[in-house]
């Protein structure tokens, strides 16, 4: 490529020459520029033709340096700095950048949160369903079972010779009826009893069925424990209308252990429904249930053995009729 300037070759990619430091690109896009003619050195004779020249252009003498009288060529600005593709990209955004970095972190974290809760979730499950940790696990109390009770003597009353009093009077009646025991009493504010066979027991449960046949609720009907003889016994009764109580049978009457009166509760089955009656006397601590629920507990130690039996009675109406099944008998 010959420098339009200069007029001297230089290279085809510089964007400058090489010789007078002219930017060759401004030239091209100006258009062809005139080139100085050069005087053979064959030719001494011909006279060369002064050329006329820009401003922009500079007569340089043919093989030699510039004279004294010569215009100076002005010298080209400093090249910029020409960058690499590379470095010619925008940094990137710093608050994206701190974005991503925050991203993985979370995502990171979460994973390990992920991982720990499933190692605890299966060292929990095998703690728990497997026997290789029961060195390291506090052992579980056994509760002690509670000893059945003996049976000491029950009577389901299909048998009407098992040893029951049958009595049948004008004033009341008790005696076997249809595979239960029956107590009527028909005569007002009257207790009526009944005792197996000669039986003595000490400390004893008793338990029976008992259903109101016929006649009034307000009555009173349950167990008779520590039988002596006519006068001298405890029972626990409760009533078709709600009350219940404890009783002490003496030569001077009958009293209610602990209260002036009978109590009341809703736990009784009222009417016609059958109540399944419990009277315990251990010891001195005489308590009565009714369908597994204490009712009452009163405290006495005058008689401490005797007979079981079964007892009902009237208040001011008449014909208390009352049956009595599954009787059991049970040494606590």
């Amino acid at each position: 490529m010959i420098c339009p300037y200069c007029g001297k070759e230089t290279l085809e990619s510089s964007s400058t020459c090489n010789h007078c430091g002219r930017w060759l690109l401004d030239a091209l896009k100006a258009g062809p520029a005139e080139t100085i003619p050069q005087i053979p050195a064959s030719s001494p004779d011909a006279s060369p033709e002064t050329p006329v020249f820009t401003a922009e252009h500079a007569v340089v003498p043919i093989g030699g340096s510039h004279p004294e009288s010569a215009v100076d060529v002005d010298q080209p600005a400093i090249q910029p700095e020409i960058s690499s593709p590379g470095q010619l990209k925008p940094p990137k955004d710093p608050s994206k950048a701190g974005m991503d970095k925050w991203s993985l972190c979370f995502i990171g974290c979460f994973i390990l949160l992920c991982l720990t809760i499933s190692c605890v979730t299966v060292i929990w499950l095998f703690y728990s369903f497997s026997t290789a940790f029961d060195f390291i696990k506090s052992p579980t109390a056994v509760p002690t079972p509670s000893p059945t009770p003996s049976l000491l003597f029950s009577d389901d009353f299909s048998n009407p010779n098992s040893g029951w009093d049958r009595v049948i009077e004008t004033d009341y009646l008790s005696d076997y009826y249809e595979n239960a025991y029956r107590i009527l009493v028909n005569k007002d504010m009257m207790d009526v009893w009944a005792n197996p066979d000669h039986l003595s027991f000490v400390d004893v449960s008793i338990e029976v069925d008992a259903t109101k046949n016929g006649g009034p609720d307000d009555n009173d009907f349950g167990l008779i424990c520590r039988y002596q003889d006519l006068d001298h016994y405890y029972y626990g009764i409760i009533t078709s209308d709600g009350y219940y109580g404890i009783i002490k049978s003496s030569s001077d009457g009958s009293d209610a252990l602990g209260r002036d009166s009978l109590g009341y509760s809703n736990l009784i089955r009222q009417g016609f429904t059958a109540n399944l009656i419990r009277f315990d006397c251990i010891g001195a601590m005489l308590t009565l249930y009714v369908d597994g629920v204490q009712l009452d507990q009163q405290t006495d130690s005058e008689y401490t053995s005797g007979n079981v039996g079964l007892t009902a009675g009237t208040y001011k109406t008449p014909a208390t009729d009352i049956l009595f099944d599954n009787f059991k008998v049970y040494q606590p």
